[in-house]
């Protein structure tokens, strides 16, 4: 999980919607160059139109659109919050907002079957959510 740098992980108590978090999110890549504005608008119109699939399992959403010319490489990161956001009105919650950004239908896969297999262990699901620093928050994933 090297792609998952410091500077793409961040940390809010709070946001007003699953919107907001998504836009959030993503500002370190979009502030990076990984990807257009219009990226981060594809997001959401796929969660409007296709409903909260993003959250994968309780507590994690994993933030994506269809590659397109909008987007200059593959990077992903991180927005965690202290009080989880409803993405639905059948109760869809998250607190770890992830945003991928896939450049191709391939390129981002071995990325996400990592982060799938990082986040299918319970105990480091719950070291994520009682993170309290970025810092914190990479050592989780580093495995240590």
């Amino acid at each position: 999980m090297e792609i998952l740098t410091l500077d793409k992980i961040q940390i809010k108590d709070a946001v007003d919607n699953w919107e907001q978090a998504i836009d959030i999110a993503s500002h370190p890549l979009l502030q990076q160059g990984y990807f257009e504005k219009s990226y981060i608008d594809a997001m959401i119109n796929s969660v409007k139109e296709l409903g909260p699939y993003i959250v994968i399992a309780p507590e994690i959403a994993i933030a994506h659109a269809r590659p397109n010319e909008d987007v200059k490489q593959v990077g992903l990161s991180l927005l965690k919050l202290n009080q989880h956001i409803n993405f639905s009105q059948d109760n869809h919650f998250a607190s770890l907002i992830f945003v991928l950004s896939a450049v191709d239908n391939e390129g981002h896969l071995e990325i996400l079957r990592t982060l799938a297999s990082t986040l299918s262990d319970k105990e480091t699901v719950n070291k994520l959510l009682a993170a309290t620093d970025v810092a914190e928050i990479k050592q989780i994933f580093k495995g240590e």
